[in-house]
């Protein structure tokens, strides 16, 4: 005879959202039990420990996400503030749940785990010609072997490194496999967004590629609550609360590849519009020499980053690959002789041998506090996703001064720009000119299809702009084709980056001192070398990449040369 409730007490409204399964009946001698996911991992470390624990016979069926939805909102439906307080009460029986699950594991998944484990565990014996010789102990070599060899209990946290598998597409639910279609199509489209915002007849998908939003789809009105709700159950994110704003992530496994998703809910007049960001988990993109196309501006990169000391800054607007940039920048430094370690909003990539903090702002973990601590964790280079404030950029010159390198972007125009950006944060000019080594802006633009575009001799009173740079042949969209394979008949297929890079040499350092402005500090900024975003862009013009028109959407431009177009 079931004890209902014993089983009530274990299978909490926490524990059950965790997992993402619903009860359907308590029978006598069986427990029915519905999964969205059959497969998840938590699913079966339940369903064992019901069994070991309770002595009881349990029946998995699949369910759809609407069927999850309805069970939680009318059984276990609860306010935000008594759902919190729950979740603070039974955080102990899930830690236990979780605890005593993991020892609990069938036979086979604990064999199938030890061999996984002793494949990967590294025989300190086989390897003793790469270790350095003073850091041989065969006193202790002996011990630290066994420890390495030894099968222990993983924290539970692991098994949420995948939580969603290949098997969602051929989930027989259309709500799970239409989901995961949608994050699959992104990067099939190669997309950096995926909007799905509720309109007051549909619900519209669009994706943004190359820079550009496009709707790829629609679905009927009646869809909205399925699909946000999935995507909101994936990002471990609360259902009930559709009133305030959400942040979440995804991380699955789509066809064969490891897909991230920062996701980010908002409400609005006709319901939640969701966002996901698109984050690249393969780490073969960070690769500067891939990234800039000119030698100048890479060897000048190259050299800024390899400074054992200072601060490097990138600029630009949010998307134009400023994270991928200064992780490109890390990947060529990342050896097993350096510390590296940063704070980032979110973590974006993820590199072996380098520790990374995610802040957490309603745990008081900012930026400043994490880089604070950074500070006593002997670190070598550190990178700030982001200076925001004045307490942020204050502490990352004070550490580029002690000795560290520090990497960090900030919320500025140009390079000269960023100068004046960090003056109006209050941070003294000597501050500002003995620390910081260089400052790189850089912006995103549509590389231009060479199979539907035309190569023709600019027109000198319609391009005044381009032909002072020296451009002479461009290429030009040919509106009429519209059916290029390669491009769709958009006329541009990939994306390349603009760059300018401004390296504090004596002369923008006395400028700094003497508190100038950012024309000032502009125009004295490339005597030596560089190039200003339009020069660097109007060069990818005359090498065909691009177009006209797109360096001169994403480049900033002065007043006389806006009134020369």
């Amino acid at each position: 005879m079931i004890d209902t409730n014993e089983i009530n007490d274990f299978l909490t409204p926490a524990l059950c959202e965790e997992a993402g399964i619903i009860v359907i009946n308590i029978g006598d001698e069986i427990l029915d039990l519905g999964a969205m996911n059959l497969d998840y991992i938590k699913v079966r470390k339940v369903i064992e420990t019901i069994k070991s624990k309770y002595n009881v016979e349990v029946s998995l069926r699949q369910i759809t996400s609407l069927e999850w939805e309805t069970w939680f909102e009318n059984t276990h439906a609860v306010s935000v503030e008594t759902f919190q307080k729950s979740s603070i009460q039974n955080k102990d029986k899930i830690n236990e749940f979780e605890e005593q699950s993991f020892n609990e594991e069938p036979k086979a998944f604990q064999e199938e785990f030890s061999l996984e484990t002793n494949q990967k565990t590294l025989n300190i014996n086989e390897h003793k010609d790469d270790y350095e010789t003073e850091l041989i102990d065969d006193a202790n070599d002996e011990a630290l072997i066994k420890l390495a060899q030894a099968s222990i209990g993983e924290d539970s946290e692991v098994d949420n490194d995948i939580l969603f598998g290949e098997e969602l597409t051929a989930s027989n639910d259309p709500v799970i496999s239409g989901v995961a279609s949608i994050l699959s199509k992104c990067f099939t489209l190669k997309g950096s967004d995926i909007h799905a915002e509720p309109l007051e007849d549909r619900l519209r998908i669009r994706y943004r590629i190359d820079g550009v939003l496009k709707e790829a789809f629609a679905f009927p009105k009646s869809h909205v609550n399925p699909i946000i709700s999935r995507i909101k159950i994936m990002s471990k994110l609360d259902i009930s609360e559709k009133r305030l704003p959400q942040d979440g992530r995804i991380r699955c496994l789509l066809r064969g590849r490891k897909s991230d998703f920062r996701v980010s809910t908002l409400p609005g007049r006709w319901g939640e519009k969701v966002v996901l960001r698109a984050l690249e988990s393969d780490n073969s993109v960070l690769d500067l020499s891939k990234l800039i196309t000119e030698k100048d501006e890479l060897n000048l990169i190259k050299s800024m980053s390899k400074s054992p000391y200072g601060i490097v800054i990138v600029v630009g607007p949010t998307g134009s690959g400023k994270s991928t940039t200064l992780y490109s920048m890390l990947s060529v430094l990342n050896e097993p002789g350096v510390n590296i370690s940063t704070v980032e909003d979110p973590v974006e990539y993820t590199l072996d041998g380098i520790h990374q903090v995610q802040v957490i702002r309603e745990k008081g973990l900012d930026f400043s506090r994490a880089l604070r601590s950074l500070m006593r964790q002997d670190p070598d280079i550190i990178l700030v996703g982001e200076t925001r404030d004045k307490e942020t950029a204050q502490a990352a010159m004070e550490a580029a001064l002690t000795g560290h390198m520090v990497f960090t972007t900030l919320h500025a125009n140009d390079t000269a720009t960023a100068i004046t950006r960090l003056a109006e944060m209050e941070i003294p000019p000597y501050l500002i000119g003995a620390s910081i080594i260089g400052v790189v802006a850089q912006r995103l633009v549509r590389k231009v299809c060479k199979s539907c575009t035309d190569l023709k001799k600019i027109n000198r009173r319609d391009n005044q702009l381009a032909f002072k740079f020296g451009v002479e042949k461009a290429r030009f969209l040919n509106k009429s084709n519209k059916s290029c394979p390669v491009c769709n008949g958009t006329g541009y297929k990939g994306r390349v980056g603009i760059y300018e890079v401004m390296k504090v040499n004596d002369l923008i350092r006395d400028l700094i001192m003497k508190q100038s402005n950012a024309d000032q500090i502009r125009e004295h900024a490339f005597e030596k070398n560089g190039r200003s975003l339009l020069e660097y862009g109007m060069d990818l013009v005359k090498n065909e990449l691009t177009t006209i028109e797109e360096v001169e959407r994403v480049c900033l431009l002065s007043e006389t040369e806006s009134e020369e177009l």
